[in-house]
């Protein structure tokens, strides 16, 4: 008697079985990969490179990712339902964009001549970070461009703000939130976006990458 057939079909049947559970765990193990995502860039919309983002997710250590020349970053995590968090800095070329055009432009401001409307231009005269501008921004940037600072001692090179959290009433006198927390639900996240200001940079000079 020959059993061939039998055989064949069985094995044939128990094949097909086995090949759709592994593409099924492949599609399973795929679904569960959330993706957490964003782009930083100036009030201009101009990417910022070189920017070090940290996630922070509890029970797990990620190495920080660094935004390539279009100002985005990426992270592959696994599905939960866990907070997350995502930190960003970059504290470089303290000179970059910083000439004695913008000390000019910080002193007609002072003397009412040409004052500050915009909120991010307020938070990059802040050169001390004292919440307020004053003559003493002048003075610590004058020192920046004449070689006495490397790096300014009370303030970092950028500044960075949630775009879910801007409230352009209170940017330049409130803490900033250069942090954001949010929950993964079990989804990825595409728009964790960030604005960047140089600080000493009024005028926008300062180049983002």
């Amino acid at each position: 008697m020959n059993y061939r057939p039998i055989l064949a079909g069985a094995c044939f049947y128990l094949c097909t079985m086995v090949a759709s559970n592994i593409q099924a765990q492949s599609t399973s193990a795929k679904s569960d990969l959330c993706i957490i995502s964003g782009i930083i860039e100036t009030q201009d919309l101009h990417p910022i490179k070189n920017v070090e983002v940290i996630l922070t997710i509890p029970g797990q250590v990620f190495p920080a990712a660094t935004t390539t020349e279009d100002g985005k970053y990426s992270f592959n995590i696994e599905c939960s339902d866990l907070s997350a968090s995502i930190k960003v800095s970059r504290n470089d070329f303290y000179r970059n964009g910083v000439s004695t055009l913008d000390l000019i432009g910080i002193q007609k401001h002072l003397l009412g001549i040409d004052p500050f409307i915009n909120p991010f231009v307020l938070v990059a005269a802040d050169a001390n970070n004292s919440r307020t501008v004053s003559a003493i921004d002048i003075v610590e940037l004058r020192k920046l461009l004449l070689g006495i600072y490397t790096e300014l001692p009370s303030n970092k090179s950028w500044r960075f703000v949630s775009k879910d959290h801007i409230n352009q009433d209170t940017l330049h006198t409130g803490p900033f939130n250069e942090e954001t927390t949010f929950l993964i639900l079990n989804t990825s996240h595409a728009d964790v976006d960030f604005i960047g200001v140089k600080i000493g940079d009024i005028n926008n000079t300062a180049k983002p990458d």
